[in-house]
């Protein structure tokens, strides 16, 4: 049974963050994301500086511009600058690498439309559409530059923590008087698909996954999108989301357990992870021989906040329970 982590990681040094991650992942190696770093590190950011289209960081945040403003340009020389660390320090690695980047609808929630509005790319269709298009474009050359480096098989992981909060109207916009839009599901589906088409294109892609820390998932849409797996939260799973679940690995594809929360900083005993995991996994009702091919587990979220060691030794601890429960299920 694998684990992996979902992105970001404590502190600013990404080469020590690279060194915990590598030494503690086997077959799924997730690059390392730091918030703490700086604005064009956290994961509005990071996305932007992968994107030609240009924005700009402001008291107010992030927001489309004319030209390329200089934190994205940072974002784009983290990129360069981390992709020669990360090619030093995992060398002899052979595991799949896994890269995290904000959904369309996240960084349209979170990103404002040029000056003079106040308003969030969301409000705008034609905006939204100009996004996503450029986010297809710069996960593909992404995915291409990590094959060309490694050689190795990719995952490109999409966080949307925010879709929930879109597909039921609960974004206010700026006077906070009213609500933003609520995107045609049509929308959405095209978005992700071309998302999902343009990694794809791209050789040694291996699964393109959708995660989720919020509640309000939609398991069907994500299924209608093409996702390959799905990463989330399971404090947020009702008897509904249970039965969407059990579909979705009805139909071969991959679930992520995010079986650990990481908005507190605690560190569960492995006896209490493989607890949590195992009831989720029996009403799951997966057969045991599916269970390396299917499942993951993982924290919740990123670690960013989290003190490294508290980080290091919960991603120890998943690894360990991954392989009780194993054992367990098999019997």
């Amino acid at each position: 049974m694998r684990t992996t982590g979902l992105g970001s990681m404590p502190g600013r040094d990404f080469r020590a963050a690279t060194r915990v991650v590598a030494d503690l992942s086997d077959e799924l190696l997730a690059w390392p994301e730091l918030p703490q770093r700086d604005e064009s590190s956290a994961m509005i950011g990071r996305t932007l500086g992968l994107l030609a289209q240009p924005g700009e960081l402001d008291t107010d945040g992030w927001r489309l511009a004319a030209g390329r403003g200089s934190a994205q340009e940072r974002a784009a020389r983290w990129w360069r600058t981390d992709l020669d660390d990360f090619e030093e320090l995992t060398q002899g690695h052979e595991g799949t690498i896994k890269v995290a980047m904000a959904g369309p609808w996240t960084l349209a929630a979170s990103v404002r439309l040029a000056y003079p509005t106040m308003n969030h790319v969301i409000s705008d269709p034609g905006a939204c559409r100009d996004i996503w298009q450029a986010l297809a474009q710069g996960a593909a050359d992404l995915a291409g530059r990590l094959r060309q480096r490694f050689g190795r098989p990719i995952i490109v992981q999409l966080d949307e923590p925010m879709i929930g909060a879109v597909l039921r109207g609960g974004l206010p916009t700026f006077s906070g008087l009213d609500r933003y839009r609520i995107p045609d599901l049509d929308e959405v589906l095209t978005s992700w698909r071309q998302l999902i088409g343009a990694a794809r294109q791209v050789s040694g892609v291996e699964q393109v996954w959708l995660h989720c820390c919020g509640p309000d998932f939609d398991v069907d849409l994500a299924g209608r999108a093409g996702f390959d797996a799905l990463a989330l939260d399971t404090r947020f799973w009702d008897s509904a989301l249970f039965e969407a679940c059990q579909a979705w690995l009805a139909d071969g594809h991959t679930i992520a357990l995010g079986v650990v929360r990481t908005d507190q900083v605690s560190v569960p005993p492995t006896d209490r992870i493989v607890a949590d995991a195992l009831e989720i996994l029996r009403r799951l009702e997966l057969p045991a021989e599916l269970l390396d091919a299917q499942v993951v587990l993982t924290p919740a979220c990123g670690l960013g906040a989290w003190p490294m060691p508290d980080a290091a030794q919960l991603l120890q601890r998943l690894t360990q329970a991954a392989e009780l429960v194993a054992e367990r299920i098999r019997g």
